[in-house]
């Protein structure tokens, strides 16, 4: 029986990559196997569908009298045992299908070999399979203590016990939207069913990693005990200049690993650390922010403990709402190398309130500040080290007017730092001549700098003779005796630095050439 149940409940095979004179080889399944398994993928597709819609059923099925019927629940419990028998049924099937592959069988014996302590973990480096049944190879679940985060409380915190109460429907529904339809809006790469949809994209991005850049793919264990999934490609040994820095990814809220946004600092000879969110791809959870404080924290502590990188040579880069994760460790790990940001919003709630209609504002700010609320901006400014921002002028997700690049929240973020840094320039007039300078493109702000008559030159050499002043701490607190105009100029300046503009919409990869190091004031 044992035997058996090791077929019947193993994991899914995919491939075998190129070993010494063993060529990569995609795993085939036979009849029962596969057709087993395209039972079990629809069962699940069908009941992501439906736990999707879940609230609209419930509503549909309450209006139609079904839980005030015996006749209708004896009906659609009929249906739900029919539908678990059938894919119970499927996973026996595919098990005495895999029995009689070969191929699995061989597989299969070297997995259990190593689940008993017979062989290593690297033993199955070899193989891509279901995750669930990869080992663990760094746990922080039990030997360190939970990071301490900065408790982000809803505005309700202040309301009186009366306002309290008038918001009880208000904060139901937002509890029911948070952990329905909202998480898979905010975070679409969490869905069952585009994780079915991409799967195979995501087999073959992996492959390239692992068989084209020696990439090694780990399991890490979360405080929670959530599984993250990421995958490591040293350069330590292959590119002296930037190989012993390591870039850690963050993708976007439908990126993965797989297909996402190493592919800029891959190509300039950094060496890699990617990892899934919570729910994206093959890793475990939910892409709550605790969560996601907690899988970034654990990546963070597996890049230097495990790889041995020290923190001053970690740079964080992420593109779109990876900036939470990537924001929150750079104020927690300060003395990392540099944090990069492409394509990066301040505050997910504009951008929300923006996408739904007027009349749900309400429960738009309850349900993102309660348990989605993304302030990246409060994040950045934690940390004090060197900041990148890369902005798309032609944006259409994180801009709450895609025709104006005025609307970009990106520019919101910059004037949220240089505000927090440089407090003493950025007063009211001169971030309006900031705010007036990135609402153009790139060729009108050159214009703009132009008939400003700027001297970069000049402008540099103030900021440093400031920043000596304040001992090159963050926030310099230099400049409140200077004259407006050279307060505009300064601010201008900054602007441009920690600034860099790319005319695309906000899917289209980062070049090489634009995955450079942030400015810093020396």
């Amino acid at each position: 029986m044992a035997f058996v149940w090791m077929f019947t409940s193993g994991p899914q095979l995919f491939y075998r990559y190129k070993d010494g004179s063993h060529a990569s080889t995609v795993y085939a399944e036979n009849k029962a196997e596969a057709y087993s398994s395209r039972i079990i993928n629809c069962l699940r597709a069908s009941w992501s569908v439906c736990y999707f819609f879940s609230p609209l059923l419930l509503i549909m099925f309450y209006r139609r009298g079904i839980f005030h019927s015996a006749d209708g629940l004896s009906y659609y419990a009929k249906i739900v045992a029919a539908t678990v028998a059938v894919y119970y049924a499927a996973h026996l099937t595919r098990g005495f299908g895999r029995m009689s592959n070969s191929a699995y069988k061989v597989f299969a014996e070297e997995l259990n070999k190593v689940t008993t302590g017979r062989l290593p973990p690297s033993a199955l480096a070899k193989y891509d399979f279901q995750f669930s049944h990869w080992p663990v190879n760094y746990s922080l679940k039990s030997n360190r203590s939970r990071p301490v985060s900065v408790n982000q409380q809803s505005d309700t915190q202040q309301l009186s016990f009366s306002q309290k109460v008038k918001l009880v429907p208000l904060q139901v529904l937002s509890y029911l939207a948070a952990h329905s339809f909202a998480r898979w809006m905010i975070y679409p790469g969490s869905t069952d069913l585009l994780n079915a949809m991409i799967g195979p994209n995501l087999l073959l991005g992996r492959k390239k990693l692992v068989e084209s850049y020696s990439g090694k793919r780990y399991k890490l264990e979360t405080y929670e005990g959530n599984h993250i999934d990421s995958i490591f490609i040293d350069r330590r040994h292959h590119d002296r200049e930037n190989g012993n820095t390591l870039v850690i990814v963050s993708e976007g809220n439908a990126a993965f690993y797989e297909a996402g946004c190493m592919d800029a600092p891959l190509q300039k000879g950094y060496s890699i650390l990617g990892w899934n969110h919570p729910g994206f791809g093959s890793s475990t959870g939910k892409p709550h922010p605790e969560q996601e404080h907690n899988a970034i924290d654990t990546v963070v502590q597996f890049a230097l403990n495990k790889l041995n990188f020290p923190v001053d040579q970690i740079i964080f880069f992420s593109w779109s709402i990876g900036g939470f994760a990537s924001s929150w460790a750079a104020a927690n790990y300060p003395e990392c190398k540099a944090l990069i940001l492409d394509a990066t919003f301040d505050d997910i709630l504009p951008l929300a309130a923006n996408r739904m209609p007027v009349w749900m504002a309400g429960l738009v700010d309850i349900a993102v500040r309660k348990y989605f609320n993304l302030d990246i901006a409060s994040w950045v400014n934690k940390y004090d080290g060197p900041v990148k921002l890369i902005r798309r002028t032609q944006d259409e997700m994180i801009s709450t007017n895609p025709a104006n690049v005025a609307t970009n929240r990106g520019n919101f973020l910059l004037i949220k730092i240089l505000e927090r840094r440089y407090p003493k320039i950025l007063n009211n007039e001169s971030i309006a001549v900031v705010t007036q300078y990135l609402s153009f493109t790139e060729n009108m702000k050159q214009v703009f700098l132009s008939d400003k008559d700027i001297d970069f030159d000049v402008c540099h050499i103030t900021l440093l003779d400031l920043a000596r002043q304040n001992d090159m701490a963050i926030p310099m607190l230099g400049g409140d005796d200077l004259d407006q105009s050279v307060k505009d100029h300064l601010a201008l300046y900054l602007a441009t630095k920690y600034m860099e503009d790319m005319t695309s919409t906000h899917c289209v990869p980062l070049p090489a050439e634009m995955f450079k190091l942030p400015w810093q004031l020396t």
